[in-house]
Parts: C-alpha cells; structure tokens; sequence
C-alpha cells in the first residue's frame, strides 16, 4: 500500500515489474512521476520524479519529461536509468486511449458546458473529459446535485445521446482517466467498485 491511495494509477506491467503513475500536482495531471515495483515482492526498484508513461518495450520505459520543456525519454526498465532509445522499439498493437482532461478555465471546457446545458440541461462544472473515436463523442463531466455527481455520456457527431450513466455521486473532488477506450469498447468504474464496459460500433 502507498501512503498516497487517490492520486496514484497502476500503469503497465512488464517482467515481473509494476509500474505506477503518481500525480505530483493535483492541480495539473501533466505533472507525474513513475514508480516501478517487484511484483511479488513489493518493493520499490526505482522511481523518476518527471516522467509520463507513453509505452513499454521489452526493457525500456518510454515516456515524456517536462521539467524543462517537453522531450522524449527512454529508461531502463530494470535500472530506471535513462538511455539511448532502442532500435528494437515496437510500438504495441494495441494501446489504450485515454480521454483529454479540460480544467474550467479552458476554452473547450466553456465550448462544451454550452452545448450541454443547451442539450441537456446540465451545467458542467470544475472539470471535464473528451474524447471523440469513431465519429462519437465521449465526454465525462461532473454537476453540482446536492453534492459533486460525474456522469459520462456517449453522444453521435449529430449530437444524439447514445448513452448516458452516472458513474459517482456524493464526490469530494475530481477524478481523473474516469474512462477509456480498449479493443473498441469503452471501460470506466461505477461508485468505485462496479468495472462496466460498452461495445462501440
């Protein structure tokens, strides 16, 4: 167990070693660092305190620093050393997309409150999710209902609302990745404890 347990994701698995995304700032998700644990044992091999996880190869971690602007990195998956990228990198067949996080000083975040609250009555609030695969518009928002409530709705490029569910309700604070895309279905967690998946066609 981490001290941190909110703002810490499990990110990837490789030869016996487990790699964790820790969320530095709370208040910007593009500061992260990478933890890479022994899977049976637990303990930490190494960590990097700038780093965000874009894939893995046989033996190199792949990602993006930013501490001094954006570049490319390669570390060692064993070592957590950075180093020369492998020519022998094949990116994976089959990635997860992640949604697009707006904050509400964005200017995106006002384009779609607006369409929301003049489609459906309900005014996103804090901070939201997009993503568009497939012509459809995926979106995870959150309104003020007594208490924070995130939903996530699917909705065609004509603006048809295709599906719409509640994923919490009676939140304390924003979450972040709520959903994603994998083999062409979309996955997110219901009040925490419910893994629902979704076919896109």
């Amino acid at each position: 167990m981490f001290d941190e347990s909110w703002w810490v994701d499990l990110s990837a698995t490789a030869h016996n070693i487990v790699l964790f995304t820790l969320y530095t700032d709370t208040t910007n998700p593009d500061r992260k660092s990478i933890l890479a644990c022994d899977l049976f044992d637990c303990k930490l091999i190494w960590w990097n305190n700038d780093f965000s996880l874009v894939s893995i190869s046989s033996d190199q971690v792949l990602g993006v620093s930013s501490k001094f602007g954006t570049r490319n990195v390669a570390l060692n998956l064993y070592t957590g050393v950075e180093g020369e990228r492998s020519s022998s990198v094949v990116p994976p067949k089959e990635d997860i997309t992640r949604p697009q996080q707006y904050l509400a000083d964005h200017s995106y975040f006002d384009t779609v409150k607006t369409f929301f609250s003049q489609k459906f009555n309900l005014i996103p609030i804090t901070a939201l999710e997009y993503l568009e695969y497939n012509s459809l518009i995926i979106v995870s928002f959150y309104v003020q209902e007594n208490e924070l409530t995130n939903y996530l709705f699917v909705i065609s490029v004509e603006g048809d609302l295709l599906l719409k569910e509640k994923l919490d309700e009676h939140l304390k604070g924003i979450g972040l990745d709520t959903f994603f895309i994998f083999s062409g279905c979309v996955f997110f967690v219901k009040n925490k404890v419910e893994l629902v998946s979704y076919k896109i066609i």
